[in-house]
């Protein structure tokens, strides 16, 4: 193969016309259109939360640079809040706050916050496609109105769904793969999610969104069907109670991770009403585990809807994080020796499910 060498000249040109990395990214805010009256900045990573000093009708602030995360700025504009995502990769950057939307410029044509922004401005075409066919349903309108909204809405869908797949595959060092596996991620099994966090940068592995991501599929990973049950314990004030005073005993378990405050999850108690009356006895027990709420909200409700089995009052997380749990109700059959069955049960289906076993 030939070498070619450049012209020491030319060297210098194409080092001059390369934007230069800083250390710190400075941004620039100024509003149009209206008088701000408050100004902030949040980010996740390095929990920074604070109010930003507003000058003529403007302001000014330096972020780390780190491509890796995402700040998002806050202006309220005459009562309304208008928000900007932001990644610090070292350029200067200008933001524009408006009454009706936000813009940004960077001292570098190349810069990620752009290509954060055409994906934003199909994300918000999709939201607009979204709430409107919503909106059509909601008024009853005709099956062919709502059905045009749909044509419409699929191509920017699929636009939406390239791109990021597109930024996982091509941006691994840097937040827009972040914002990629975010969006995807029920589109994806735990293994493969797993997998794919492998391949990104460290730096990127690192940040709290990846880590969240990363915990629940890990737990997700540990207690899937066919694993021995993972054990939380929940202090009660007067003691503790744990998951392995139920599960691993000899009996079947039908678990029901639940809260008051969740409407779906009491939708499901007429169901699991069924099941505690055919089958609770000497092989089945039902199991509430309340979540995220005082114990005794919790037990008052059980209480009002007439709930009848042992519930764990769990007024933290733990419960749901040790089994990897996003969303709740989730209903998991254990086995009599501890192993877990099955998971995402809902309705009629704990007791055909049940009946299987049986």
């Amino acid at each position: 193969m030939k070498t070619v060498f450049l012209p020491l000249s030319l060297l210098l040109l194409i080092t001059a016309c390369t934007p230069k990395v800083s250390e710190t990214t400075r941004i620039t805010g100024r509003v149009e259109g209206g008088t701000a009256d408050r100004a902030g900045v949040y980010m996740m990573d390095g929990n920074l939360n604070e109010q930003i000093e507003l000058k003529d009708n403007g302001f000014s602030y330096e972020l780390p640079t780190n491509k890796a995360v995402v700040a998002t700025f806050t202006c309220r504009i005459d009562g309304k809040e208008v928000n900007l995502p932001v990644i610090p990769d070292g350029s200067e950057l200008t933001l524009t706050f408006r009454p009706d939307g936000t813009s940004i410029r960077s001292s570098n044509r190349k810069s990620l916050n752009y290509k954060m922004q055409e994906t934003e401005q199909i994300n918000a075409e999709m939201r607009r496609l979204s709430s409107n066919q919503m909106a059509l349903q909601r008024e009853g309108a005709p099956r062919a109105q709502i059905d045009s909204v749909a044509v419409l809405a699929r191509p920017v869908l699929e636009s939406l769904l390239e791109r990021h797949r597109k930024n996982i595959d091509e941006q691994k060092d840097n937040y827009l793969s972040v914002q990629g596996i975010s969006y995807l991620q029920g589109l994806y099994s735990d293994e493969q999610l797993d997998s794919l966090i492998r391949t990104l940068a460290p730096e990127v592995v690192e940040t709290a969104r990846i880590q969240m991501l990363l915990h629940d599929v890990q737990a997700r990973l540990r207690t899937r069907e066919g694993m021995p049950f993972a054990d939380f314990h929940v202090d009660t004030g007067n003691g503790t109670v744990s998951l392995s005073d139920y599960v691993g005993k000899g009996k079947y378990v039908v678990a029901d991770f639940w809260a008051s405050w969740c409407q779906p999850c009491i939708a499901e108690m007429p169901y699991l009403k069924e099941v505690y009356k055919k089958y609770n006895g000497a092989d089945v027990i039902l199991l509430g585990i309340s979540n995220y709420e005082k114990p005794e909200v919790s037990r008052a409700a059980a209480q009002e809807l007439g709930l009848p089995w042992d519930q764990i009052c769990c007024p933290t997380l733990e419960a749901m994080e040790t089994y990897g749990i996003s969303g709740i109700p989730h209903i998991i059959l254990f086995g009599p020796d501890g192993t877990i069955l099955r998971r995402h049960l809902h309705g009629a289906q704990v007791g055909q499910v049940l009946e299987e076993y049986l």
